[in-house]
């Protein structure tokens, strides 16, 4: 990453991947999936090489039911695993997407839906592999994809007309290493996909002193698998104790030294007015002192970063820094060179595992991301 890492990463490229060509139905399709039906609809497509797609009846590969979406791949440099519905018809107004996924190894997702106009919007998942994931996000914490436009800058519910998950392991150049590399045949499974009238709980939220909690990784501790965030080299994230009172739960982030150099992930923030603020906060903890970098991404790619070293001995405590502190990374230059937080995308905390004060692996947490 040296400040960005290296590259462009992933997200510098999501607004291609959530662009499948999906095979469009004679008739309009409702927007829910059980797949207890004999034959899979033709309005399911995949993106990924050799690519094999079914409804599988395989217990231990069904989320509920006697049925679900199995689909097979190789994994090669470049091709991501996509899968696809389009034509969806809405006879209601939809306020939340609603899916079971599951992947056969550990890795970062993505889910999304598109609008008709091809303007698609996004949120992230990790999973450690091999366990169902139960998803339910409001669609209004869905950001608008890098890469994508939209007229009016927001999500048009009445004009989705896709629904689409990918795993996003093997991304050309440093994005795949950071994202991670994967060989050999891959499997994900997808249950109960659906648009639904129902809202769904926000992760984000007002807080103390009309502050904005983007993150405080409390709302799925009691499943402790759903982890809505896009894990940047190859980590394993899970969610713990945090330091207590109100803030009962924190962001797990795990890693060795001699994997990719920058370790850390991805949160969402496009979604949220954040115009008004003048810094944003972490609540961290580290098992052992690392350099911390904090980039903050814009929807044209342009990242501005500010750095913090971690310091064990302090146990948790609060990070504030302020925006006028981030400067422009000179690899992703800006026409204007100043941090619009209108144009805010994503927030990416990453620690230097080559500077880290250890000789194998590290440990490092978050309880809350907030700006204020």
């Amino acid at each position: 990453m040296q400040t960005t890492m290296g590259a462009r990463i992933a997200l510098a490229t999501a607004g291609l991947l959530l662009m499948p060509g999906g095979v469009y139905a004679d008739e309009p399709i409702p927007p829910r999936f059980d797949f207890e039906q004999d034959e899979l609809s033709a309005a399911w497509s995949a993106t990924a090489c050799a690519a094999s797609l079914k409804i599988t009846r395989e217990p231990a590969n069904v989320r509920e039911g006697r049925g679900a979406l199995e689909l097979a791949w190789e994994a090669a440099d470049g091709r991501l695993a996509i899968v696809s519905v389009s034509g969806i018809s809405l006879d209601e107004r939809a306020r939340s997407l609603r899916l079971s996924v599951k992947l056969g190894e550990r890795g970062p997702m993505m889910y999304g839906v598109r609008e008709a106009d091809g303007s698609s919007y996004q949120g992230y998942l990790y999973t450690p592999g091999g366990v169902w994931h139960d998803v339910a996000v409001d669609l209004d914490e869905l950001m608008l994809s890098e890469g994508s436009e939209d007229e009016n800058g927001r999500l048009d519910v009445r004009e989705i007309d896709a629904i689409m998950v990918a795993d996003l392991s093997n991304i050309d150049g440093e994005a795949g290493k950071s994202l991670g590399i994967k060989q050999g045949r891959q499997m994900m499974w997808l249950d109960n996909v659906e648009l639904s009238s129902q809202l769904a709980p926000h992760r984000s939220s007002r807080g103390p002193n009309d502050g904005i909690m983007i993150d405080d990784f409390e709302r799925l501790r009691a499943r402790a698998t759903e982890i809505h965030a896009l894990p940047i080299g190859g980590p394993r994230l899970s969610l713990v104790d945090g330091p207590g009172g109100d803030d009962a739960s924190a962001l797990r982030v795990e890693y060795d030294r001699d994997g990719y150099r920058w370790v850390g992930f991805v949160a969402a923030a496009g979604h949220l007015d954040l115009t008004e603020r003048s810094r944003i906060c972490l609540s961290v903890r580290a098992e052992q002192a690392a350099p911390l970098q904090v980039v903050l991404e814009e929807r044209d790619g342009s990242k501005y970063v500010a750095r913090h070293r971690l310091d064990a001995e302090r146990g948790w405590y609060e990070l504030r820094l302020p925006f006028e502190k981030f400067k422009l990374d000179p690899q992703t230059p800006d026409e204007n060179e100043t941090l619009d937080l209108e144009q805010l995308r994503v927030i990416i905390p990453v620690v230097d595992t080559k500077k880290a004060d250890t000789e194998d692996g590290g440990v490092w947490e978050v309880s809350r991301i907030w700006v204020e």
